[in-house]
């Protein structure tokens, strides 16, 4: 019988409920360690105190009173974990901040702890996988439809750049987040197409941050491409169907949106397997459009993304193929 899987993630993550119960449903079992309550429901200890002998560790989950020990699991895979949440008698803000820190770098020496086995994805993979610009460049090689690309500071660059493209321009950001404003408004920071007259209303905020512009794509449909293992699972998400999904689907519930299954031509689904061989990932999402002419073109890729909203919507047996992944059945 196969070891049980070790999960991390946090505390909500339904994509690991779900992929825990088909885990079970085919005889296997997990372990889902939860980094964020590390602090309030764990009790554990690594230590090497004889020369030549492996790091022994010793982890108690208080709650399921689960026992991981190092020789406990063989493959570990890296959801969604969030940072620790602090003891509730820590009151200030900078213990707060000192003990997330601490947390956070032990966690990089556990993942590299257990480098040896069987990861989806590796932790530093994940990390070199999510850089916009040499993904833009690897996708290229592969043959893959890119956008015009410009990253700048310089407000003469950004109009050149945006004369080049004939004012058909998106901004988007390098890092998917927003903020909160007086503790009661969130904003999002979605991709937004920019005409020349936003540009000159502010053309004075360029040298204040990287700026990321992108030649506007026309768009037929948007798609999101899921690899598990060696299945791709592609759905076509209808954004242009309506008005506030048309420059960026994330902008709305995805549930609102329509979807459908759709087939993915073979040098594209091919181009995107050998993506992933180079970061040595057996799991990643990738979002690309299919223009109007019937162009492919590769947007960028999460290779630790969310998918289980296009199985509820698709009915494609995407937890069902992680768990296989999994267990490597």
């Amino acid at each position: 019988m196969s070891k049980p899987v070790l999960i991390v993630t946090n505390k909500n993550d339904t994509h690991a409920d779900f992929v825990a119960m088909e885990i079970r449903e085919m005889g296997g079992d997990i372990i889902r360690l939860h980094p964020d309550d590390a602090a309030l429901n764990s009790d554990f200890f690594l230590e090497k105190s004889n020369p030549g002998f492996e790091w022994n560790l010793n982890w108690l989950i208080k709650d399921s009173e689960q026992k991981i020990q190092k020789d406990s699991f063989d493959t570990i895979w890296y959801r969604k974990p969030k940072p620790v949440e602090a003891n509730h008698c820590v009151e200030e803000d900078h213990a707060k901040l000192f003990i997330q820190e601490e947390y956070d770098y032990f966690w990089r020496s556990f993942y590299n702890l257990y480098a040896h086995k069987r990861w989806i994805n590796p932790y530093w993979n994940n990390k070199q996988a999510s850089q916009k610009l040499p993904n833009l460049e690897l996708a290229e090689s592969l043959g893959l439809k890119i956008p015009k690309t410009l990253v700048t500071n310089n407000y003469d660059k950004a109009r050149e750049f945006g004369e080049i493209c004939k004012w058909n321009l998106l901004v988007k950001t390098f890092f998917f987040s927003g903020f909160v404003v007086n503790q009661t408004e969130a904003w999002h920071c979605f991709a937004k197409r920019v005409s020349e007259e936003d540009f000159n209303e502010f053309s004075a905020t360029i040298t204040m941050a990287p700026i990321l512009f992108q030649e506007y794509i026309d768009k037929s449909i948007e798609l999101r491409v899921t690899i598990i293992g060696d299945e791709v699972f592609t759905a076509a998400l209808h954004s242009q169907d309506q008005e506030k999904t048309q420059e960026d689907w994330r902008a709305m519930d995805s549930y609102k949106i329509k979807h459908t299954v759709y087939d993915l031509p073979v040098e594209i689904c091919e181009a995107l397997k050998a993506f992933n061989r180079h970061y040595s990932l057996l799991f990643s999402n990738f979002d690309l459009i299919l223009t109007p002419d019937g162009e492919y073109y590769f947007l960028e890729c999460n290779p630790n993304g969310q998918w289980y909203w296009i199985e509820r919507l698709t009915e494609m047996p995407m937890a069902k193929a992680m768990a296989k992944l999994l267990l490597n059945v």
